[in-house]
Formats: C-alpha cells, structure tokens, sequence
C-alpha cells in the first residue's frame, strides 16, 4: 500500500493518518488505533491490519501493508458479505490476517433500519460501518461522543431531534444523521425516557 491508501474504509482512515498518529500519540497498544478517526471500529476488516502495523512500529519497521488497495479492497467486500477472510501472507510469507470462523449462511441476518425508525424505550445495535457518506469530522464526533460499532443504545425520544442515551450519557442526534446510522433493534421496550 501506499501512505494515502485507506487502512479503514468504513472511516477513510489512511495508511499516512495512521503512522502520523503512531509517531506522535505513541500506542502501547494496537486498539489505541481506534482514537485515530475510528479506525478500525466499522466493520472490523481491518482489526488484523491495524494490529500488523502497530507491531511493525513498534519493532522500528516502517508500517506497511504488502498488498494493493485493490486487492484489499476487493477482500473487504468478500468479507462483508460471507464474513470470512482470506489470509494475505506478509513479505516472508506469513500470514498476518487470520481467517475468522465461517459464519452460517442459513442463520437469518439481522434486520438493519435507521435510528430514526425506532420508538421511544426502543434499544438497539448500532452498526457504524455504514457512516461512510458523513463527513469525517460528524463521524469522529459520534464516536468521541461514545456511539461506536456495536453499541447499545436506548431511545430516549424520537422526532426532529433524536435523543439516544449509550450507558450513562444520552446524545441528541439531528434527524439527518440519524437516518444514516443503522441499527438492529433488540427484542423488547422498557417504555422510560
């Protein structure tokens, strides 16, 4: 890959973004990763990745990943659909994208509709690796503001303004950008503001 090639694509987090953010923030660990605009917190592609150039970093190397956007790219996309991975061996030969269990494909998928579609006392799975058409710096506030891939939310109130609470901290979301995060509604209400 190249510096500006994409590490994250559900983010647009680059290869360049991602060593800047080593260098200056200096990670001891690869999940420290995630501070730099979400890496790594969509659809979990690019985990295995995020974890190959924290460790070539900490060894001195200079983090790269041998394969071409193309290539990665196009397992990406396998991936989302099956939910295997193809391993990519390294320089040497290793293999450093472990293959994740084969998913069931008679299992039903779960059902995704936007935030805006649920009911007060409704919660929810929120599934971020699908905010790739907002801009990144509403991307990078939703999760500084603690809605990130997988967390449960509860509907607080719906309307023009949707207010969501995540834990302890309820977040008021502009009916615009609530359309565009996808969720899959938990079975049940609890009916409290």
């Amino acid at each position: 890959m190249e510096d500006d090639d994409l590490v994250c694509l559900c983010f647009r987090v680059s290869q360049r973004k991602l060593v800047n953010y080593m260098a200056r923030e200096r990670p001891r660990v690869a999940s420290q990763l995630s501070e730099c605009l979400g890496a790594g917190t969509g659809c979990q592609w690019c985990v295995p990745f995020l974890r190959r150039l924290h460790a070539q970093w900490e060894r001195g190397e200079r983090p790269d990943l041998p394969v071409s956007p193309e290539e990665y790219a196009r397992r990406r996309t396998r991936y989302r659909a099956t939910g295997t991975r193809e391993p990519i061996a390294g320089p040497a030969g290793e293999e450093y994208d472990r293959p994740s269990p084969a998913v069931n494909d008679h299992a039903p998928k779960p059902v995704r509709i936007p935030l805006t579609q649920l009911a007060r006392g409704q919660r929810a799975v929120v599934d971020c690796s699908e905010l790739t058409g907002l801009p990144e710096g509403e991307r990078c506030l939703l999760h500084a503001m603690g809605l990130h891939d997988q967390c449960q939310v509860r509907v607080c109130s719906a309307g023009s303004t949707c207010i969501v609470q995540i834990e302890s901290t309820r977040l008021g979301i502009s009916s615009e950008v609530a359309r565009r995060i996808l969720v899959t509604p938990i079975e049940g209400t609890d009916g409290a503001p």
